[in-house]
């Protein structure tokens, strides 16, 4: 019998439309699916041959908990955090599994700005705690810190921020973001910042909370490097909040892979890191920029600052969108996986070909103009 934690846990959405378009490709049909949120770039040759290198070493066996101090000491550098504060995890979202079940009390509430990655909903759920969302539609999809005070009270024990923000590429600045950690502290709650996206950003560097007593800052490298199957993540807290997390970790994750964590570690310590994040941002940049210029005319939109996401709003209802465009040769994930008030948004993701993003921007106009025609 399933457990009932698990009960009102649904299948992602995201999950779901990929099925959807597996299908429709066996079926023999043309899809473009800007559904799954993945570097569509293969890892670098640089982190491979590491690995491989690492394996005939002998990196195939247990490393320590908190993971390999090659890394950890070359992740501490980047953020300029001691190595104590650092831990390696299998991918960050076991980490964000770990930091809920660290510190999401049953029975609690937990803030989530809406939009915000699904997953954060059922780490809630999974807890026990009530969700309590902040509505972003009108501030730029970032959190207003005096809308955010107004709903904190003594019984929230997690706060979930992400920026850059999946599903809408938005990036807070630092003045939100730290009136934020001070208004969570003053009630006792641990913010968790899910920053997997922190090196992939345009003209507004996003901006990182490490270094606050109450933040667990969640990163890792699989959007980065595009390791998203090596499963490679860390958190950076400080040591209280840290040791919380290695109960979970040594029972869950136990250790992310050797051969991969000594792979990363020498391409950080190496200097080439930057320049692979470099060049796939480059890519990146000008997919956005055909999207969002091409998009933009026909459904409103924040133009995104980081990652790899837009949110549109299509003015109808975001499954009967979806479902519909499938006949149309694209598929998009709808905006209801990512919270409340938003039934008539849908996330695209960009990390496709150029080729494929013009196809899919065509048959989405193709769309539209059949929906204009009709008087929608």
């Amino acid at each position: 019998m399933e457990a009932g934690r698990v009960r009102e846990i649904s299948t992602s959405m995201i999950r779901r439309m990929f099925e959807i378009v597996e299908k429709a490709k066996r079926e023999g049909r043309d899809i473009v699916s800007l559904t799954i949120g993945e570097p569509d770039f293969s890892t670098p040759k640089e982190v491979i041959e590491r690995a491989c290198r690492a394996m005939r070493e002998g990196f195939t066996h247990y490393t320590s908990n908190l993971g390999i101090e090659e890394l950890r000491s070359a992740i501490a550098e980047e953020y300029g955090v001691s190595k104590d504060e650092v831990m390696v995890t299998a991918g960050g979202s076991e980490a964000l599994l770990n930091a809920s079940l660290a510190f999401i009390e049953e029975g609690s509430k937990v803030v989530i700005p809406s939009p915000s990655f699904l997953s954060y909903f059922t780490y809630a759920k999974i807890c026990g705690a009530r969700v309590s969302e902040i509505r972003t539609h009108e501030t730029g999809f970032v959190p207003n810190p005096e809308i955010f005070a107004e709903i904190m009270d003594r019984n929230v024990s997690v706060v979930f921020l992400n920026y850059p923000n999946n599903p809408t590429g938005a990036v807070i600045d630092r003045r939100s973001a730290e009136e934020i950690v001070k208004i969570a502290a003053d009630y006792g709650a641990v913010v968790i910042s899910d920053e997997i996206y922190d090196k992939i950003y345009y003209d507004k560097k996003p901006v990182s909370l490490v270094n606050h007593e109450n933040v667990v800052a969640v990163n890792g490298f699989s959007k980065s490097l595009a390791m998203t199957g090596w499963r490679i993540g860390f958190v950076i807290a400080e040591e209280t909040l840290l040791n919380s997390m290695l109960k979970i970790h040594q029972v869950n994750g136990v250790c992310a892979p050797a051969f991969a964590q000594k792979a990363v570690a020498e391409v950080m310590l190496s200097g080439e890191f930057k320049r692979l994040v470099s060049s796939m941002v480059s890519e990146f940049r000008k997919r956005r920029d055909f999207v969002y210029g091409e998009l933009s005319k026909l459904y409103w939109t924040v133009k995104p600052e980081g990652a790899f996401y837009m949110f549109m709003d299509v003015r109808e209802n975001c499954i009967k969108f979806a479902e519909t465009l499938i006949s149309y040769g694209v598929a998009v994930t709808p905006g209801t996986a990512f919270g409340s008030w938003n039934e008539n948004f849908v996330r695209i993701s960009y990390a496709n070909s150029m080729e494929n993003l013009r196809k899919a921007v065509e048959r989405i106009k193709g769309y539209y103009d059949s929906k204009e025609a009709h008087g929608r």
